[in-house]
């Protein structure tokens, strides 16, 4: 099973936002680096600009459902596409305000992050997989 950690270096960060591949819903960017080896561990990072969600608050529950929803929707993906992904980033990209991300649930979102990983590995993965 491959470990999920959070990514703390910019660099890491800076590596996900250029060499990624990009793929959007409604509310949710999905920004997925791939890798052509399968490897043990898998970065993350989840963002909430304060841009859209203007109280501190409200990033933070935001940023602790996107979290969970990339642990589920990782758990969910087939085994084979799982470890040939290098690291992913959630951006939110909607504005909200306090009430509105009160009512948000991880119902709400996790439909959105599952197809936006779909989408992106059966394009980027699977490339990378057959080519390894």
């Amino acid at each position: 099973m491959v470990k999920l950690r959070p990514l703390k270096r910019r660099t890491d960060i800076e590596t996900v936002w250029r060499q990624g591949k990009r793929v959007s819903a409604e509310t949710i960017q999905l920004v997925l680096l791939c890798r052509e080896e399968a490897g043990q561990e898998m970065g993350y990072v989840v963002s909430v600009p304060r841009r859209w969600v203007r109280k501190a608050v409200a990033r933070s529950r935001l940023r602790r459902l996107l979290r969970e929803a990339l642990r589920q929707a990782l758990q969910e993906l087939e085994e084979g596409t799982f470890p040939f992904v290098r690291a992913a980033a959630l951006v939110w990209r909607s504005p909200l305000g306090w009430e509105e991300v009160r009512r948000l649930r991880l119902r709400d979102v996790l439909p959105q992050v599952r197809e936006l990983f779909r989408r992106a590995c059966k394009e980027r993965c699977n490339d990378a997989r057959r080519a390894g």
